[in-house]
């Protein structure tokens, strides 16, 4: 049971971190370079949607994928392609928030850029490199918000054992059923994951030992 649940979690909140970090560094890129209308509207937006509560978001998605709802079609409710949509739709507006506050100097960058003529793909490969550091602790940022999230991937997941179960919802479940022993277990496992990630956020960010 336990392993499984596990590679449930793993399942979901990898795919779904890395789905929102395809969006969220780039959404973040963009913001922070490009000059438009409605640019700092944009920016409270994504502010007010990094604090959106999880079981707003799993409602959302419900009332989506659901059969009366418009993308009932697709007949992945109560899967974990759903819950991969929750944890996307949490996670962007993080990540894109930890990106547009940390490219920093990123003027001086571009201009570097500009006057070395560097173009295209190797303009942005360029640009990765120089950042890779944030963009990394942007990841495990996600990743870490992915594994701990329970409220909508609850909702559109159901919970169902082996299937949509992941650690969060599992230890749910066994508190309802009185088995304390086994949810500290559960929350146990989810520590010692998260204590990973951390460890490994501590290690990039270069003060894992101070």
């Amino acid at each position: 049971m336990l392993a499984n649940v596990v590679l449930s979690t793993m399942i979901v909140c990898i795919p779904s971190t890395f789905l929102a970090v395809l969006i969220g560094v780039p959404a973040g890129y963009f913001l922070k370079v490009k000059r438009f209308k409605y640019r700092k509207m944009l920016i409270r937006i994504v502010y007010t949607l990094s604090g959106l509560p999880p079981v707003l978001a799993g409602l959302l998605v419900y009332i989506l994928l659901s059969k009366k709802g418009p993308l009932g079609f697709l007949d992945i409710l109560f899967t974990k392609w759903a819950m991969i949509i929750t944890q996307v739709i949490l996670i962007v507006p993080i990540v894109t928030l930890y990106t547009l506050s940390g490219l920093k100097n990123i003027d001086s960058v571009l201009e570097n850029l500009d006057y070395l003529n560097v173009k295209g793909c190797k303009r942005y490969t360029a640009i990765v490199r120089e950042y890779l550091k944030e963009i990394v602790y942007a990841i495990v940022l996600g990743l870490s918000r992915a594994i701990s999230e329970v409220g909508g991937v609850l909702i559109v997941g159901g919970n169902i054992e082996g299937s949509t179960r992941i650690l969060t919802t599992a230890i749910i479940f066994e508190i309802t059923k009185g088995e304390f022993s086994n949810a500290l277990l559960l929350g146990a496992v989810l520590l010692a994951i998260s204590f990973t990630f951390n460890t490994i956020l501590q290690i990039l960010q270069g003060d894992a030992f101070d």
